[in-house]
């Protein structure tokens, strides 16, 4: 007897490379199946949705990710769009949000999140929080998937390259998150994050921007109680990019590196940061 479970099965053996999470959501979406029941259970299978299915699978065999070919991607607690304009929001950024929110708790602010592209940090943050948030992308297609993403209208959108829209308007800011470029050039990566995720939200040569961004916050209107920057940054990344921060920030600073749930670095963490 041939269910959407049994199809899975099957899909596996003859493709045995493909993620297994993958291929069940691919079935879930081309035959609208919303619960676990009746995934087990489907016994019927139209011509329609036999045909939606194969053509996700040859994207899925061609190494496209499934969320790209969904059009969405789930992050924290809710799915939020995605398409080539904007990265697929990961695991190890949950824990960066985790990370802010806990840190804030019930505080209250300016917060922006710098690079948004899905607007997946801005507004899970927002709807978790009493800040008053920001969001700003140098892509322009990547703001509109944002601004489509922000059911609630609640996110401030701001189009511009890192803090200079802030330094001219003289906006205050208390908190800044970043998921920037920091992948190596040089690095390998999947051929399915390399050959389908936009590559300015990606590579980072040298640290550049980060570099670019402390010489920024040095112009900014900085509150009196100071102000406080987590960053998602790559594996071995944290000293040197610690070393930067004390060099354009000062040497008063505090800085943690902190790692992912891998034991693997992942996040920066500096506070303290006052006005010149």
């Amino acid at each position: 007897m041939l269910t959407l479970y049994t199809l899975e099965q099957k899909t596996l053996k003859s493709y045995n490379f493909l993620d297994k999470n993958d291929i069940k959501l691919a079935l879930m979406h081309a035959y609208d199946i919303k619960s676990y029941t009746d995934y087990v259970l489907k016994l019927h299978f139209p011509i329609k949705e036999r045909k939606e299915f194969s053509n996700i699978l040859k994207r899925l065999i061609n190494g496209e990710p499934i969320q790209y070919i969904l059009g969405e991607s789930y992050f924290y607690d809710r799915y939020f769009k995605v398409n080539k304009n904007v990265l697929i929001p990961r695991i190890e950024t949950e824990e960066l949000v985790d990370l802010v929110l806990k840190d804030i708790d019930k505080k209250s602010g300016n917060l922006l999140d710098l690079g948004t592209g899905s607007g997946a940090i801005a507004i899970t943050i927002k709807s978790h929080s009493k800040l008053n948030v920001y969001a700003s992308d140098i892509s322009k297609k990547a703001l509109k998937i944002a601004m489509e993403n922000d059911n609630n209208k609640q996110v401030n959108f701001v189009h511009g390259d890192l803090l200079l829209p802030f330094i001219k308007k003289r906006i205050k800011l208390d908190y800044i998150v970043a998921n920037l470029p920091y992948i190596n050039p040089n690095e390998v990566v999947e051929s399915k994050v390399k050959d389908y995720e936009p590559t300015k939200a990606l590579f980072n040569t040298q640290l550049n921007i980060f570099k670019r961004l402390f010489k920024q916050v040095n112009r900014l209107d900085i509150p009196a109680t100071g102000l406080s920057i987590y960053l998602e940054v790559g594996t071995m990344q944290g000293k040197e990019i610690s070393t930067i921060a004390y060099k354009y920030l000062g040497e008063n600073v505090k800085i943690n590196v902190l790692n992912d749930m891998h034991g693997k670095e992942r996040f920066v963490v500096i506070k303290d940061i006052y006005g010149n």
